[in-house]
């Protein structure tokens, strides 16, 4: 869901330091300023992000890329290379690449490298690092002072004499003495709870007192609101199937779900709404639809 991408990116863009430090084992690298990737000709997902790091060697490039689950539209792999070759292109400096991967089983066949080609012919060898989230001690990263990766703590494994709630608990006081100003302390704890839920019961996340105080982050009216837009999608598109259904029952209805579940914009489905119950025929729905 986008607002996963945005709150990781808010997050990470504030606080790099201990996300870098994470992705490339090192703790002596210094980050500086994050690249913008909205003009690149390999397009970029909104979670990627992109820094200048220092490192004692060498100058060079940090790209992280955040996955909630396993890639689908191309093998992460092949993804990475290509981002990381146009990186390399683009400022001629060594691009050192993480995929972060935030809950279970995504990332188990990542197997961080990319090979093609054999001696006679050529090829090539591409590594990254896989991190997957779920698989860290969480304990190691509780630190009110590593703030850029509070949010993601309750991902990580609870100790073995704690339970998963008090593993929550714990990880939501540690990020409420953070030193940072009340809007941020909101966004850390929102994002916290969001990224929290994917693997732990959102009843967890729900009370009254973080509740209040997660709505002073700016995100939180903003997943709220579309919360309520993607709601209000979904029905339309279910009135618009069940229209159909009851008037043209011998038609392949169920063909129409992916096109319309494809359109974002919520009058144009109100719009289709109406003509499914208007239309002369299925034939005449569908060229509305394509129109």
């Amino acid at each position: 869901m986008p607002y996963y991408d945005e709150i990781f990116k808010h997050v990470t863009e504030e606080f790099p330091h201990a996300l870098a430090v994470l992705a490339l084992k090192a703790p002596e690298v210094q980050v500086g300023k994050r690249l913008a990737t909205e003009h690149t000709t390999v397009r970029m997902h909104h979670s990627d992000m992109t820094f200048h790091i220092r490192l004692p060697d060498e100058e060079a490039i940090l790209h992280i890329e955040a996955q909630t689950d396993d890639s689908t539209h191309k093998p992460m792999p092949l993804r990475m290379l290509a981002y990381s070759s146009f990186l390399a292109l683009e400022h001629e400096k060594n691009v050192y690449s993480t995929v972060l991967y935030f809950r279970p089983p995504a990332g188990q066949n990542d197997p961080g490298f990319y090979t093609y080609g054999n001696e006679q012919r050529g090829g090539g060898w591409f590594q990254y690092n896989v991190v997957r989230i779920y698989e860290l001690e969480g304990q190691d990263f509780l630190d009110p002072g590593a703030v850029g990766l509070l949010p993601f703590t309750p991902l990580m494994k609870h100790p073995p004499d704690m339970t998963p709630q008090a593993w929550v608990e714990k990880c939501i006081e540690t990020t409420q003495t953070a030193n940072v100003d009340s809007k941020m302390r909101a966004t850390l704890l929102f994002g916290l709870s969001l990224f929290g839920s994917l693997v732990h019961s959102p009843e967890l996340f729900q009370d009254p007192l973080l509740e209040a105080t997660m709505q002073e982050s700016p995100f939180y009216e903003l997943v709220i609101q579309r919360g309520i837009e993607q709601g209000a999608r979904q029905m339309s598109i279910e009135s618009t199937l069940a229209t159909l259904n009851q008037r043209f029952p011998n038609t392949d209805v169920d063909a129409l779900k992916p096109i319309l579940e494809a359109i974002d914009d919520l009058n144009r489905l109100r719009e289709l709404n109406l003509n499914a119950s208007i239309a002369e025929n299925f034939n005449a729905f569908q060229e509305h639809l394509e129109a």
